[in-house]
């Protein structure tokens, strides 16, 4: 299974430390490795959001990480952003609309740049000499 990360996510990411990144990296693994079935207690869906968002649990430490992610229509993991929920109690309430709103540009950027290849006769997974 393919596992993309945004900017935003990427972004997050870099923030980290070097136990945080460790244990970021292992439940990524986790997610390339059993994709859509990848079930609790790694990862589970996001309650009350408009799309259908999981998370990915990492721990480190008393730290407690989540990564909100989604699957394009690729069945691609998408990363789209990570935060520390521990003592965070309005933690969902901040990222659920933040995951939202970075999936839907996510989405729209590939849609575009599907569009564009197409219009070059390019096929959706060839790459464009140009974009190297």
């Amino acid at each position: 299974m393919k596992v993309v990360g945004t900017d935003e996510f990427e972004a997050w990411y870099l923030s980290l430390d070097e136990n945080h990144t460790r244990a970021v990296n292992r439940s990524v693994e986790l997610l390339r490795a059993a994709g859509l079935q990848l079930g609790f207690p790694h990862s589970s869906a996001i309650k009350g959001a408009n799309v259908a968002l999981r998370e990915l649990r990492a721990h480190s430490g008393s730290t407690m990480l989540r990564i909100l992610y989604a699957f394009d229509r690729e069945r691609d993991a998408v990363l789209l952003i990570g935060g520390d929920k521990s003592g965070d109690g309005r933690f969902y309430e901040r990222m659920i609309p933040l995951a939202e709103r970075i999936f839907a540009e996510y989405l729209h950027e590939r849609a575009e740049a599907i569009r564009k290849r197409r219009e070059q006769g390019l096929k959706d997974d060839e790459e464009d000499d140009e974009h190297d």
